[in-house]
């Protein structure tokens, strides 16, 4: 599955993929995998990756880095509690939402 696009926003993130079925069948692992994460509070790094062109990202150590979205948390555990969902937005084309429950 190739992402092919994402949004951030404060209360909710947009990832895009490719794909030709039904992706909601990995939701149960992927909403646990990323509830650990929280969990355990791991230090989150914001950074630039190029000055001059005003590149930054944030890293989890040992975990993942990827472009800033304009989020500017210290830790994981400051995410707090989520939910997905799924959406098709065309053909072969999936969305996950990610919601901040309140």
């Amino acid at each position: 599955m190739e992402k092919i696009g994402a949004h951030i926003y404060p209360q909710k993130v947009k990832l895009d993929f490719q794909s030709p079925e039904d992706i909601s069948s990995i939701f149960p692992d992927l909403a646990s995998q990323a509830r650990l994460l929280i969990a355990r509070n791991r230090e989150i790094i914001s950074a630039s990756s190029d000055e001059r062109n005003h590149s930054r990202y944030w890293e989890v150590p040992g975990f993942a880095r990827i472009p800033c979205g304009g989020t500017h948390l210290k830790r994981t555990g400051e995410v707090g509690d989520i939910a997905l969902r799924r959406k098709n937005i065309g053909k072969g084309k999936e969305r996950i939402e990610v919601f901040i429950v309140k």
